[in-house]
């Protein structure tokens, strides 16, 4: 998305009035961001590029997005390791990235054809018996911890499981990959494009726990070692965690003005525009809505990524109270989500979510319970539950942001207050930012409700509903046999009705047996330095920095 979207800044400033506030500290009067420094031509020629530096709301989780869940992790990983299939940056179909794909025609058969002489950034060679590595490496990753398993997710099952699909993965020749399955799993070739599954060199695994550049992959960056982080952390002199990608010199594509990039950790809004207008960033995300008018009047291009998560109240079901219905149905009767979705933590074009599922994947259910206020309703449904005032456990994360869940405190506190209303005790539980929140969660089993967010990593309803369906392995303990089956059944049907009709099926019975309660659909924001021409924003946060328009 280029600089074109700077129609966005139109985005309800005329309604946001005096009275909006930040997320954070940010200054009444906007400084404008100095601009970038120059140097005489002897000097710029013998100089290497400025690093590209971005402003992330939190840090990264792991280098290995296999086991990973988080939305900074993907960002970086994107750069390093290309999955198989690519997205279409305007359609979000799957394209082209590493592999050519067709599918037989009974459609249980995927050939994936390799482009000739791909190179991983370690220099060894990207072929089908590296892919087939790689698809067998993901099979082997353990599902039920605080990650599920993407190929878990993908496949229904690991192999020899009685739900999987996946037969076989077989190297025809040096550059053809054959996936065979017992049925046909059409939401596949999108998945093969998420960044999940990032195909990375197998000479790299070994260094996975070293103090190295691991994993390489065939991306336009590799991550830096040791020494090239140390030497680009200590130039910049910028807070926060960082991580460091350099150009990956066996990339496929000759991009000679490559900049090193810095991706580092600014939990707080307030230091993420810091940084902005001191020059020190060029691009920052999760902008807060009070922020927008000081960053339009300062000329800044913030640019907005059409809405495609989801935020939502997750509940622990193997609690003993929340394993109640009743009560589950309490706390969706009681939350306010329109003043959620009104208020000053969102940006304006927020929408109540009245589904799991976003809008625009055509799977929303008409019939379905909607939740709306109603604070009479909720306190009934208490009595029947026989709540009595235990206290309950609210996590959520503390000291970040995600682009579906800018500011975690604020939105936490107003759903306790909402709950207070009708009777129901919360104790928040915040989880401090050097922790892995998921992993948090999920091992806490005193937790009865907790925030998340879910963005789509692929466009097709099944990236949703299938970690819903299946998220008795980890996060809500909630197992509906007939949701399984109704979601595989839609990964497998071919007449695209029905499919549309089994995945509101399910989604109608996530609704009302409620393992999550759905909040909101949230619209995030980045905003770029006067370096940024153009930066390819997107709402599957798929942003390769390769594209981002630089002015060195």
């Amino acid at each position: 998305m280029a600089a074109s979207r700077r129609t966005f800044l139109a985005l309800g400033l005329a309604g946001l009035g005096s009275g909006a506030t930040a997320c954070g500290t940010a200054p009444a009067d906007p400084v404008p961001a100095p601009p970038p420094a120059t140097a005489s031509p002897a000097a710029a020629s013998s100089a290497a590029p400025r690093p590209l530096v971005v402003g992330a709301p939190a840090r990264v989780l792991t280098r290995d997005p296999a086991r990973a869940w988080d939305s900074e992790t993907f960002r970086v990983s994107r750069q390093v390791l290309e999955p198989l299939l690519g997205v279409d940056p305007n359609t979000g179909a799957p394209t082209l990235k590493l592999a050519e794909h067709t599918l037989s025609a009974d459609a249980l058969t995927h050939t994936l054809t390799l482009e000739e002489g791909l190179r991983f950034a370690d220099g060894t060679r990207c072929d089908a018996a590296a892919v087939v590595a790689n698809v067998e490496r993901w099979a082997a990753i353990e599902d039920g911890g605080a990650v599920p398993s993407p190929f878990v997710a993908a496949f229904g099952g690991r192999p020899g499981d009685p739900d999987t699909a996946f037969v076989a993965v077989e190297a025809v020749d040096e550059v053809t990959v054959r996936l065979r399955l017992s049925r046909p799993l059409r939401h596949l070739p999108a998945a093969l494009g998420s960044p999940e599954f990032g195909v990375s060199s197998p000479a790299s695994w070994p260094a996975a726990d070293a103090d190295g550049a691991f994993p390489a992959g065939t991306g336009a960056y590799r991550f830096a070692d040791a020494v090239e982080a140390a030497a680009v952390v200590e130039g910049l002199r910028v807070p926060g965690e960082t991580t460091v990608l350099t150009p990956n010199p066996a990339h496929r594509r000759d991009l000679p003005d490559l900049p090193v990039a810095a991706v580092s950790a600014w939990g707080r809004a307030s230091t993420r525009l810091r940084e902005l207008r001191r020059g020190h960033a060029d691009v920052i995300d999760v902008v807060a809505p009070g922020q927008l008018r000081p960053l339009v009047e300062a000329g800044t291009q913030v640019l907005p990524r059409d809405p495609f998560s989801v935020l939502y109240l997750g509940f622990n079901v193997d609690h003993p109270l929340m394993s109640s219905l009743y009560l589950r149905q309490a706390v969706a009767f009681a939350v306010d989500r329109p003043r959620l979705a009104r208020s000053d933590v969102f940006l304006q074009g927020t929408a109540i979510a009245d589904g799991l599922v976003p809008p625009a994947l055509g799977v929303g259910v008409e019939d379905a319970p909607r939740y709306e206020i109603n604070p009479e309703r909720a306190g009934r449904l208490l009595e029947q539950a026989g709540y009595e005032g235990e206290p309950l456990e609210l996590m959520h994360p503390a000291g970040v942001a995600w682009p579906c869940l800018p500011e975690p405190e604020r939105v936490a506190a107003m759903v306790a207050e909402d709950l207070g209303v009708v009777g129901i005790h919360v104790r928040p539980v915040p989880v401090p930012p050097d922790q892995d929140y998921l992993r948090a969660v999920v091992e806490r089993g005193s937790r009865a409700l907790h925030l998340r967010g879910r963005d789509g990593l692929y466009r097709d309803a099944h990236a949703f509903l299938e970690p819903f369906a299946r998220s008795g392995r980890a996060e809500t303990r909630y197992l509906n046999p007939r949701v399984v089956e109704d979601v595989d059944a839609a990964a497998s049907e071919l007449d695209d009705e029905r499919r549309r009709e089994l995945h509101r099926r399910a989604h109608r019975a996530l609704l009302l047996d409620l393992p999550a309660l759905p909040l909101v659909h949230p619209i995030s924001a980045l905003a770029t330095g006067p370096r940024v021409g153009s930066y390819p924003s997107s709402p599957q946060l798929d942003e390769p920095f390769d594209r981002i328009d630089l002015r060195i």
